[in-house]
């Protein structure tokens, strides 16, 4: 709609020459900005949706040049100097192994491992207000997924695909798997996403109480080579209530950590179980690192608190911890 200046002038002016130079003035503001101010502007808000478009590749090699450069700040960058001198092999060997030393172990790691942790995933949850679901990623070069090669094996969906997804649009191909969900294998949107209903454990076989399928580690790369080759998982997400503690062992001994570039686990805690039991199982997850598993993130679940019935502890039940394998190291470039 076309700006009549007589008419404008003529409706807000009063015959005084004050008036009149205000009704101009009035006009004249309108004029530039229909004609000089929101053209600009609507350019820039175009400019800014093509920025939240950029691909994942884009962002991965922005990303990547800057820690090169030394210009991004990593995740979180303090360095628990106290804890990286701790002795944890002697400390959990030690039969006087407290629950606060438990949990110390858990909560400790190095941040300065990894330049640039960035989280995929994640829901925001209501009660208490918190992020639940995202897995810390690094993506230094040397460790990094690399979109459009990437093979991410994630268990553990119940009803939140948010890790999937990123991985998928991150350029990864993603196999997803939960025996619990009542879906059957299908190919989920984004296309790069296949889920089958198996569960992870340390042997093939049928848990008839919940006619579940459970596979081992193992077992199921080899089901899946024929379709992704003999390709390394570059990041491994493990969230399986608790189910961890029987697959690991398997894991381990099997050889497959050989064939997994990160790692990710919610760790789960049992408020029932004895400090000897936990001490077991904080030990198995040193194992982990004694052959070459970088710790680069560890958090709490602040939702998820118990009080221990065996021994004298109230703390989180759950830990999200990730690692890289420093013997899986990308070339220098």
């Amino acid at each position: 709609m076309s700006l009549n200046p007589y008419l404008l002038v003529k409706r807000i002016a009063s015959p005084t020459k004050k008036s009149l130079v205000v009704a101009i003035f009035i006009f004249v503001s309108a004029f530039i900005f229909i004609a000089v101010i929101r053209p600009s502007w609507s350019s820039n808000i175009s400019f800014s949706n093509q920025q939240i478009s950029y691909k994942w590749e884009e962002m991965f090699q922005a990303a990547t040049a800057a820690v090169i450069a030394n210009t991004l700040s990593s995740k979180k960058h303090i360095v628990d100097c106290d804890a990286l001198s701790t002795d944890w092999d002697a400390l959990l060997d030690d039969e006087s192994l407290t629950g606060e030393q438990l949990v110390k172990y858990l909560m400790w790691t190095n941040h300065s491992s990894c330049q640039l942790s960035h989280d995929f995933g994640g829901v925001m949850m209501d009660n208490p207000a918190g992020l639940a679901g995202q897995k810390a990623v690094c993506i230094d070069p040397r460790v990094a997924p690399k979109p459009g090669k990437c093979l991410v094996y994630s268990f553990g969906i119940q009803d939140d695909w948010s890790f999937d997804e990123t991985m998928a649009r991150y350029g990864c191909e993603v196999f997803a798997f939960d025996p619990s969900t009542g879906m059957t294998s299908h190919d989920h949107s984004p296309g790069n996403i296949h889920f089958h209903d198996w569960g992870l454990g340390d042997r093939d076989e049928y848990d008839h109480r919940f006619n579940w399928t459970i596979r081992s580690l193992t077992s199921i790369y080899k089901s899946l080579s024929p379709r992704h080759g003999n390709k390394t998982i570059d990041y491994l997400k493990i969230d399986v209530e608790y189910s961890e503690w029987i697959a690991l062992p398997e894991i381990i001994s099997s050889g497959m950590l050989s064939k997994i570039r990160q790692l990710g686990i919610e760790v789960h805690l049992d408020k029932e179980a004895s400090l000897e039991e936990h001490r077991v199982w904080a030990k198995l997850l040193r194992s982990l690192e004694k052959m070459g598993m970088v710790r680069f993130d560890s958090e709490y679940n602040p939702w998820y608190v118990g009080n221990f019935t065996k021994f004298p502890l109230s703390a989180p039940l759950g830990y999200e911890i990730a690692w890289y394998n420093s013997n899986l190291l990308h070339p220098m470039s």
